[in-house]
């Protein structure tokens, strides 16, 4: 009787390990990869590149970088949907994907959720501190984003303004 108990207990946790590994419930979004650069038609220094490679592009690009543990279920389930959700509200590998108007919306929500430390989400933090922005990478990385912000606004009231102004004559 043991040993039968024995052998449906390792049959099943055989079981959900096969399926663990091929159930994604959130799509296949490990296969989405990208080889075009981050913020695509953006203008930023060498500084956003590095401080965005170290501390964003795991959860808001197609240039993840999936650790072991995010292969094993259900790990690999919190970590799927969080790279999920992050894409869908930021990701920066289809940045030129995004309307001016949406760009702007995103750069003021970077900036708000970088200056009150709400991103990198602290859960994430503790697997990977080395994404932790310091005092300064935050102003930088705020400050950045309001006036990438800045920039777009007047470059879509410049168009406005030629297109009008165009129309008159």
């Amino acid at each position: 009787m043991k040993k039968r108990l024995g052998s449906i207990l390792l049959s099943g946790i055989a079981l959900l390990t096969v399926c663990s590994v091929v159930v994604h419930p959130f799509g296949a979004i490990k296969a989405q990869r990208s080889d075009k650069p981050l913020l695509l038609d953006s203008t930023f220094g060498p500084q956003v590149v590095t401080i965005i490679e170290r501390s964003c592009q795991n959860c808001h690009s197609e240039k993840t970088e999936w650790p072991w543990y995010s292969y094993v279920a259900p790990m690999s389930w919190m970590i799927e949907h969080d790279v999920q959700r992050g894409r869908s509200h930021m990701n920066l590998s289809r940045w030129n994907g995004y309307n001016q108007q949406e760009q702007q919306e995103i750069l003021l929500k970077m900036s708000t959720l970088v200056r009150n430390r709400a991103m990198p989400l602290p859960r994430y933090l503790l697997l990977h501190p080395e994404s932790k922005l310091s005092d300064a990478e935050v102003t930088f990385l705020s400050e950045w984003a309001r006036s990438e912000h800045k920039r777009l606004k007047a470059a879509a009231a410049t168009a406005d303004n030629a297109s009008t102004s165009g129309g008159n004559q």
